[in-house]
């Protein structure tokens, strides 16, 4: 592995030297520490999406945005609306928290998060935090974090676009701005008729799974600051979306409905050497199923409470303190628990020194959930910049993962029993990381190690015939990620490369863990003429085992976008995505067996799909 990595890196090196020595680097600033740092600074391997890179590749829904940056992979069953696994570093989704405006989003039973559901028309930008970040975040930041940062427009504009499978998005977005008083607002409206997700077996005949799967969602959201200057800036953000999805099932239910919402009101103040923050932030994540059986309904609310202070002890040094109170509650779902809801209350501090040279940061955190005990997790960092245009960095942190309520309560349930001795997931994570940024172009390479132990595992109970959760499972994922942005021959070249060696190490004989490729390929090329750019993205994914199951490999595949705008006038825009572009047949994930067992079946890709649009600012 590490050999084509070094030669990787040497092919990507060698390709700078053809770049445009007067290309103009952009400095980005990012939150991974939760304070704004440029991103070089922060000690930590960071990909950013921005509102400029969505409107330019006309990405429709996150999962697709997420499966261009390095070190994350994406396994869709479906299109719009259907289940999606996000894999950051090899680790599943519970093991990466993910936040909007710094707001828990996840299912708090099953730690999935339905990303699919959170409109791109409402996103300023993702920021991807990678390595254990529990010391800074809490619990579920284990492979990393996943921060969706919801929008605030500088312009108003209103945004339609048609597609494939009788697909219709209209959005729009604005700014008011009154003094000290500002209001950004965006909404949105998405639907398709979709397609049938599951491929069918020949030999049967048509039951009800043999439909289109379609979607739809409406969603509304706004940011509203005013700054009372010598008292601070008070900002109130809040996110609504509704919808509902249909899905293939053998059995019970094919149809859900959802409602999630978040909302924050934060306070900050600025002096010249102290920083506070201030915050109190609720959120729903509700999910109820139809069909032949009874609604079923999945709800986690969640309530958080937030207090930091940043001193600057010098001008190299600065310090931080802080406490948070977060609630869970699953009470409205339809499963019973003896315990409904728990608290968590953390208590945290760090040191962050940069002497523009030598750079290091250390954090440590105490989270006491209820039931569950306590668990103390840190962060160490240290880099180097032997030239401001390089940084060597290595981190070396421990997280954990709290068990669910379900775990450790379920009550009344005809396949899983309660463990009220579950103890939380623990990780040990090691990177080494260097970034030169240059007009030559900005190129990262990480070397990265992931251990997670007291893995949570559903086990048969032979008395009960009922699954009951134990810490018996470990893990490790171990690899290489490489990224390079440069400008040569007129084209602008985005490219990553992930190797990687994810392991289940529960038994003697270890095994590779399921649906992780090995290695993972993205490159963009764009150019950019007048009034028209142009892009074209590859992604390539290694084959990669099927869960036991399937007890079969899914095979290699590379898929082709293209996407295009074209400024026609003065505030009006048209653009076009076309994804798949050569119709690849592939699929991610197996849904069965033909009758005979002599083929598995899997889940569809999107196939070709077009999309064309039009944008209006004003």
């Amino acid at each position: 592995m590490f050999k084509k990595s070094a030669l990787s890196l040497a092919v990507l090196a060698a390709a700078s030297f053809n770049a445009s020595a007067n290309q103009d680097i952009e400095r980005i600033t990012v939150t991974a520490n939760k304070f704004e740092q440029p991103i070089e600074n922060t000690l930590a391997s960071v990909s950013v999406i921005d509102r400029v890179q969505i409107e330019k590749l006309n990405i429709r829904d996150i999962p697709s945005l997420l499966n261009t940056l390095p070190g994350v992979d994406v396994v869709r069953n479906g299109g719009f609306g259907q289940t999606t696994s996000v894999f950051v570093r090899g680790a599943s989704i519970k093991h990466t928290l993910v936040l909007v405006d710094g707001v828990r989003v996840s299912d708090s039973n099953s730690g999935n998060v339905s990303f699919t559901n959170i409109p791109v028309n409402s996103i300023e930008r993702i920021e991807v935090v990678k390595g254990a970040r529990a010391a800074i975040y809490g619990s579920d930041a284990v492979s990393g974090v996943i921060n969706i940062i919801t929008r605030e427009a500088q312009v108003n504009e209103i945004a339609l676009t048609s597609g494939s499978n009788n697909y219709v998005e209209v959005q729009a977005a604005g700014r008011v701005k009154a003094g000290k008083l500002r209001l950004s607002y965006n909404l949105g409206y998405q639907e398709t008729d979709g397609y049938d997700v599951i491929e069918k077996d020949p030999s049967l005949p048509r039951g009800k799974n043999h439909d289109r799967d379609g979607y739809e969602n409406q969603n509304i959201g706004f940011n509203l600051g005013y700054d009372f200057e010598e008292f601070g800036e008070l900002t109130a953000l809040a996110q609504y979306s509704e919808g509902n999805a249909e899905y293939d099932s053998s059995w019970g239910n094919d149809e859900y409905e959802f409602e999630n919402y978040t909302a924050k009101i934060a306070w900050q103040k600025r002096s010249q050497d102290l920083t506070q923050d201030a915050s109190v932030s609720v959120s729903q994540e509700e999910n109820t199923q139809f069909g032949n059986t009874d609604p079923s309904i999945y709800s986690t609310e969640r309530e958080e409470f937030e207090y930091r202070a940043r001193y600057r002890i010098r001008e190299s040094l600065q310090g931080v303190a802080g406490v948070s109170h977060l609630s869970e509650d699953v009470s409205k779902s339809t499963a019973k628990f003896t315990q409904s809801d728990r608290d968590n209350t953390a208590i945290f501090a760090g040191a962050f020194y940069d002497d523009s040279k030598w750079l290091a940061n250390i954090a440590v955190r105490s989270d006491d959930y209820d039931y569950h005990g306590r668990a103390n997790t840190y962060t160490t960092s240290f880099g180097v910049k032997p030239h401001k245009n390089v940084a060597f960095r290595f981190n070396h942190g421990t997280a954990f993962r709290a068990p669910t309520l379900n775990n450790a309560f379920v009550a009344d349930s005809p396949w899983y029993e309660p463990n009220i001795d579950i103890k939380p997931e623990e990780a040990e994570n090691n990177e080494l990381g260097l970034t030169v940024t240059s007009t030559w172009g900005r190129y990262d390479v990480a070397i990265f190690e992931n251990r997670i132990t007291n893995l949570i595992s559903n086990k048969l109970d032979p008395d009960t015939s009922k699954y009951v959760a134990y810490n018996v499972d470990k893990a490790t994922m171990k690899g290489v990620e490489l990224s390079a942005q440069f400008d040569a021959f007129g084209f602008n070249h985005s490219a990553n490369l992930t190797l990687l060696d994810a392991k289940d190490n529960s038994t003697n004989v270890s095994k590779d863990l399921p649906r992780r490729p090995s290695k993972a390929f993205n490159y963009t090329l764009t150019k950019q003429w007048e009034n028209l750019d142009v892009n074209l993205t590859m992604l390539y994914r290694s084959d990669r085992p099927s869960i036991d199951f399937y007890s079969t490999k899914l095979s290699a595949y590379t898929l082709f976008n293209l996407s295009a705008n074209y400024q026609l006038l003065d505030g009006i825009e048209l653009n076009a995505r076309v994804e798949n572009l050569t119709d690849k047949e592939n699929f991610t994930a197996g849904a069965g067996f033909t009758s005979d067992n002599s083929r598995l079946l899997g889940y569809k890709p999107l196939g070709r799909q077009v999309y064309v649009g039009a944008k209006v600012e004003f």
